[in-house]
């Protein structure tokens, strides 16, 4: 079985190391200057209950789906975006600072934004980062310099940041898709499935299963990583408000079916009573089922993202599981969030992208065993270019 994973935002130490190195470096784009204090590139920024009712609505639409208490979603900073200052006529020149088609989630995550401008009629300017932070920064700074409408950025570490302040300043809207950035008033708007959401729901889950009671395992990805950290310490949380769950260990796989084995080999072989195995990657899971088959052991419940590879495991062993979809389309879900910007709608400052939610009963509707395991469903592609890809 041949997997590759998705590669997100940097962690914050790396981020800061190469914010260092590349300070001051640009002729252009990038240098570190001196400005007048401009308002943020999101503001003006209202209807704050316009916009918590909306995040409100995915937190309620995923929790329904798993038939689990509705939660009050965490505070934070929500609104719709006055894109007023950012209208203008077409035909669009939009850059697109991609992480790079490194593996099959990167690859179907530029063709879709690729298949959305040309079904827009807009023009991309792309760039690969080939999954280099460093690479990024210079890439962005070349894109700039084409004077492009609009600055969507897939982003590898924060170094991008000073480069996305030039962009403010010059008047060119910036939306970052599959990442999060803090730390900056630059952004007009973020398209990503919330990682809290993520690690909450499959909390939530597993407490209804086991009815509070029981000895769970949680597998994170790769240490130190917010994709990773984020849903771990969300799921964490829930889980403290159960003292009825025990959980017995956390530990690291580096998304890995190969690792996950090992370190599930070990979990059941330490903790014999485990009965949920909370994870936030569908390639865990693979690991998993494969570690308890071959000790003869019955697979506990897991969780994790969406990925044709575990349907087809969790298909032939019948497997229990709730997942939810970490979909490559939200860079190009990220590109309809900059023609709204460039047409003046108003837009919210936190997009969330359209994610499948759904358990094993819904198994047969996801599965699409006429494709390989590269996959990640459900995918919005058109068949060619799934065939093109090699995924189908």
């Amino acid at each position: 079985m041949s997997l590759t994973r998705k590669v997100r935002v940097f962690p914050a130490a790396l981020a800061t190391v190469l914010v260092v190195a590349v300070a001051g470096s640009a002729p252009a784009f990038g240098r570190t200057v001196a400005h007048e204090a401009l308002p943020p590139a999101a503001a003006p920024c209202t209807n704050v209950a316009g916009a918590k009712a909306a995040i409100a609505k995915v937190w309620k639409a995923s929790e329904q789906i798993l038939g689990v208490p509705i939660l009050k979603p965490p505070a934070e900073t929500l609104c719709y975006v006055n894109t007023s200052k950012y209208k203008k006529s077409g035909p669009y020149k939009i850059a697109f600072a991609s992480q790079g088609p490194t593996n099959s989630w990167a690859s179907s995550s530029d063709a879709y934004v690729r298949y959305v401008a040309k079904q827009s009629h807009v023009q991309l300017l792309y760039a690969s980062a080939n999954g280099d932070a460093t690479t990024q920064v210079s890439n962005v700074q070349d894109l700039l310099a084409q004077n492009p409408d609009a600055l969507l950025i897939q982003p590898m570490s924060s170094a991008v940041q000073a480069l996305m302040h030039q962009a403010a300043q010059k008047n060119i809207p910036v939306v970052v898709c599959t990442g999060e950035l803090s730390n900056t008033n630059d952004i007009v708007s973020t398209v990503n499935r919330s990682y809290t959401l993520q690690g909450t729901i499959f909390a939530q889950w597993i407490v209804k299963q086991l009815h509070g009671q029981g000895e769970i395992a949680m597998i994170s990805g790769i240490a130190g990583v917010p994709t990773a950290e984020l849903q771990y310490q969300a799921a964490k949380a829930f889980f403290a408000k159960y003292p009825g769950i025990k959980i017995r260990t956390h530990q690291y796989d580096n998304w890995s079916p190969t690792q996950a084995k090992t370190v599930a080999a070990s979990i059941l072989v330490k903790y014999p009573n485990i009965k949920a195995i909370w994870s936030d990657s569908s390639f865990t899971d693979v690991g998993v089922a494969q570690a308890y088959t071959a000790a003869h052991k019955p697979i506990p419940l897991v969780t994790g993202d969406s990925s044709n590879a575990f349907l087809r495991v969790a298909k032939k062993y019948g497997m229990k599981f709730a997942l939810s979809a970490y979909p490559p389309e939200q860079c190009g879900q990220a590109v309809k969030v900059v023609l709204q910007i460039l047409q003046g709608k108003p837009v919210l400052n936190k997009v969330p992208p359209a994610s499948a939610v759904y358990t094993n009963a819904q198994l047969s509707k996801y599965y699409r065993p006429q494709c390989t395991d590269n996959l990640w469903v459900p995918s919005s592609l058109p068949d060619a270019i799934l065939k093109q890809l090699k995924l189908c």
